[in-house]
């Protein structure tokens, strides 16, 4: 068993604007975390879905990032050795991202998916 407490899947939208209003209006997804470039969509009580306008994804290839969200920055660097004794490419270690206000490293799947290890610097639902 993780110890993980939720997931997000991050996709990239060329109109963040446009994306809100379809997911927050039409599809009745509530909007739980707004960082002006990302918005995180609530789904169901532990599933959530986010869109990004910035280019932390590669463009011309349209990929997905999924997010394992963690309750500390301990449990961030935990699974950072973890991945690294199990030789995962991992792009750096954790830091802090002041600007989304999250502590967070990147690694990548067997597939060449961006996997995502964070913890919020702030509540999240």
């Amino acid at each position: 068993m993780n110890n993980f407490t939720s997931g997000i899947t991050f996709l990239q939208t060329e109109n963040l604007e446009e994306t809100t209003k379809f997911y927050s209006e039409i599809m009745k997804c509530p909007v739980v975390v707004d960082q002006g470039q990302c918005k995180i969509f609530q789904i169901t009580k532990e599933s959530y879905i986010g869109f990004c306008s910035h280019d932390f994804l590669e463009k011309e290839q349209k990929r997905i990032c999924l997010t394992f969200v963690c309750d500390s920055k301990k449990e961030v660097d935990e699974w950072y050795e973890i991945l690294k004794d199990k030789e995962v490419k991992v792009k750096e270690p954790p830091k802090e991202n002041t600007k989304f206000k999250i502590y967070n490293f990147f690694a990548n799947d067997p597939n060449g998916f961006l996997v995502e290890v964070q913890y919020f610097l702030h509540p999240f639902p």
